[in-house]
Order: C-alpha cells, then structure tokens, then sequence
C-alpha cells in the first residue's frame, strides 16, 4: 500500500480521508449551496458518501488522483476537501479541484490548501501543468484561481452536465515555472521592504555612552591579534574575530552556505531540490543578519 503524503500549513492539516470522516463529508457534500458548480448534484445518503471515499483509495493507489481531507487545527473538524483529478505522472499534469463547508467561506482557507497541494505538486511529485475546470458562474473559485496566478485559456462548451443540464466550463492551467517565478518574485518584493537595522549595536553602544561597562574588568584590555604574517589581510581579521570569539553569525552562515552549494553541484533530482531549498533557507537567514551590502541571492535550480 503506498503511503499517503499528509501536508501541513499554519492553520490547516490536510489529511487523507478514512471512513471515520464519513458523516462530516457527507454534511458538506448534502449542501446545495456547496455543489451548486461541482459538476455533480448534492448527494443524497452516507452510503454515497462511503463510495466516494472508497473511490478516493482506489484511485490513490491506482496513481490516478490524490484528495486530502481539510481539518481545521484549532478544532480537528473536518471542513472540506481538496485533490489532484486526472493525475498523470509521466504526461506531468493534473487538475485541482476542492470545496469547503460554508462556515469556513470567506477566510482564505482554500487559498491556504491550494497553495500548500500545489507547492506538493511542483516540488515532490515534479508536475509540470496543473489545470482547473470550472463553471462560468462560478465567480468565487474564478477569481480565487486567478489570484493564484491561474490563466484562463479557453471555455468548454457544454462540457459539464449537472441537474439534468448541460453547462460550458472555463479551462485554467498554471504551469511549474510560473508558479515558481511568482513565489520568488513575492518573496525578492517582501525582504526588498526589508530595511537592516543592527539594533544590538545601538543599544551596546547607548549602554557604553551612559558608562554602563565603565567598571568592567576587561574593558579597554586590546584584541589578541595573534602573530600570523603569512595570511592576507582578510583572513587575518577573521582568523582575530575568531580567536576572540566575536565573529558574527551571518560569516557563519556565509561558509555554511559555500559548503552547501558546493554539495548541490554533485546532486540531481529530488535530492538536489531537498538541497537547494536548504540552502536558500540558510542564504534567507543570512541576508537577515548580514549588512545590506553583502546579501545574497538565491539559489536558482
């Protein structure tokens, strides 16, 4: 049996789906207001309910779809669902596909889910296309997917048949690099607003001004600079920061990060994007802590 890929993000646990989560699906699944653009009509009984959620299995196993339930942390209640439809790993495409009990409408919760499935999709599983099919009426999940970065490409005519009616549907698809050049872009725009400011070296300097470290037994004795004519300039006041203990963390991270690319250099697949969003994380810590002057920038795949 394969195992499941449960995700998590800050609110949210998207779990996979058991017969124990029966009567909580079926309570969103019977709400009209819920299928009113699902492609299918409300059902009807639990026992639809369990074939849908044994469909769920067979098709994960199959290689065909995955459908994490949405369980809300602070409460552990099942709130909605959200999948992969049409799955096709060596053609590296699926579609998107979710719904969310009323109550939970309006906070940005689907946006949370899609965001996390789709960071799943791209990283793990290494799609390339993600595609949406949806009802032209549909202006909430329209607009949603579009805020996303979603593109319409096209309308489907009656392509979808619910309540004994045919309906057109409009197409989306987001593709890997446009993903990936949106969340980079968001996150170059955020640490831009990002203004250093080395408070610590105020307030030790503020403390000095007003003789806090005047009685001090250390103060005034000079640096161990150590006797060393063979090295550079550069090295030699590393090697005098080291030696007295007060080298800054981000020259740390900085021969953390040399290190780590290098190790990305001798990677493929899988194993090199694990290592590169390591090292983008250390290059995110350093650029926090290092002068403006001598940030970074990340490492591209």
């Amino acid at each position: 049996m394969k195992k499941f890929p449960e995700l998590e993000t800050a609110r949210l646990n998207l779990i996979k789906i058991d017969h124990q989560h029966v009567e909580p699906y079926f309570n969103i699944m019977h709400l009209d207001e819920v299928t009113a653009y699902y492609g299918m009509d409300s059902l009807k009984n639990k026992e639809e309910a369990v074939k849908i959620i044994d469909s769920f299995h067979t098709f994960f196993e199959e290689g065909r779809s995955i459908r994490w339930g949405i369980v809300w942390k602070d409460t552990e209640d099942f709130i909605g669902t959200i999948g992969l439809n049409q799955l096709n790993s060596r053609g590296r495409k699926a579609e998107i596909g979710f719904e969310l009990h009323p109550s939970y409408w309006k906070k940005g919760i689907t946006t949370e889910a899609i965001e996390a499935v789709l960071d799943y999709t791209f990283n793990e599983l290494n799609l390339f296309r993600m595609g949406a099919v949806t009802f032209p009426a549909n202006t909430a999940s329209n607009n949603l997917l579009k805020k996303i970065g979603f593109i319409q490409e096209g309308k489907l005519r009656g392509c979808l048949y619910q309540n004994d009616q045919s309906h057109d549907a409009l197409v989306y698809s987001l593709l890997k690099p446009e993903w990936k050049n949106k969340h980079e872009k968001e996150e170059f725009e955020i640490e831009e607003r990002l203004q250093y400011t080395d408070h610590m070296s105020a307030i030790i300097k503020n403390a000095e001004k007003e003789g806090h470290f005047d009685n001090l037994p250390g103060k005034g004795k000079p640096l161990d600079l150590g006797r060393d004519y063979f090295n550079p300039p550069e090295k030699q006041l590393y090697k005098t920061l080291k030696d007295n203990h007060i080298l800054p963390r981000w020259v740390e991270l900085a021969n953390e990060i040399d290190q780590l690319k290098e190790e990305v250099i001798t990677l493929d697949g899988k194993e090199k994007r694990k290592k590169t969003k390591e090292v983008n994380k250390k290059i995110k810590e350093y650029n926090y802590a290092c002068p403006p002057s001598l940030q970074k920038n990340k490492v591209v795949e």
